[in-house]
């Protein structure tokens, strides 16, 4: 398959980010800007090695090869066996929910999640695509980003930040997340959800990049301070740990 080709492929598997489970071939052909029978072309091969199917005979949806797919990195993703360990274990002693989240584009997706046996919420699990613009993960992959990177999210999303009180001017945004950025840490409240408080460490490669982000959320109700410092502690530790790790793998 040549390179453009390859391209065409992944931008239509890019489709199915949104809502709709089923796309027609029109729809896909218009999304793509391609003729009907170039999008056909690539819909067969795409069928063929089974990352989409057409169920209904009117439409195609996204195929069994993306749950194999979906297996092998639960298997052997390297950020997700660097700190699987750790969200079992911190699941034992504090009643949330951990998750492990992969920076992707401008937003970040949870690829593990393991909650307490007492924990009830819903909302936190995987492969949702999460905006790096609001709650703690978010916080933490700016603080990573490079001086352009953060200067674009900011003036992009300036009305919302400024309401959210994340900095009157870029001056103030950037000395905020730097000091986020020193400390490895970053604690939000009521933001992803108005009961919970988030705590997330950064997850950096050997390069000192910002590959994901290792995060804690639970009730703030069940939250003291004794509670909050152990928290913020052991998440800390786990970012730096495992950062560590993967730097032996020298990911990135």
């Amino acid at each position: 398959m040549s390179t453009s080709s390859t391209k065409k492929t992944l931008s239509i598997l890019d489709l199915f980010q949104g809502n709709k489970a089923e796309l027609t071939t029109e729809e896909i052909a218009a999304s793509l800007r391609v003729p009907i029978s170039t999008c056909y072309r690539y819909l067969k091969v795409m069928s063929d090695q089974g990352y989409l199917v057409s169920s209904s005979g009117s439409g195609y949806s996204l195929g069994p090869k993306i749950i194999l797919l979906s297996k092998y990195l639960q298997r052997n993703d390297p950020i997700i066996s660097c700190c699987g360990k750790f969200a079992e274990a911190i699941v034992k002693t504090f009643s949330g929910t951990a998750t492990i989240n992969r920076v992707y584009k401008q937003s970040f997706i949870s690829i593990y999640a393991k909650s307490h046996k007492n924990e009830t919420r819903t909302g936190f699990g995987e492969g949702n695509f999460i905006s790096i613009l609001s709650g703690a993960n978010a916080i933490v992959i700016q603080a990573f980003l490079s001086r352009h990177l953060q200067n674009k999210v900011y003036i992009e999303n300036y009305d919302e930040l400024v309401k959210a009180g994340r900095g009157k001017n870029f001056q103030e945004f950037k000395s905020a997340l730097q000091a986020v950025r020193l400390a490895r840490i970053c604690k939000v409240e009521g933001v992803v959800r108005p009961d919970s408080t988030g705590f997330a460490a950064p997850l950096l490669g050997s390069r000192k990049q910002i590959l994901g982000t290792f995060a804690f959320s639970m009730l703030t109700s069940d939250i003291t301070p004794e509670i909050e410092e152990a928290v913020k502690l052991r998440v800390h530790e786990i970012g730096i740990r495992a950062s560590e790790m993967l730097h032996k793998t020298d990911l990135g």
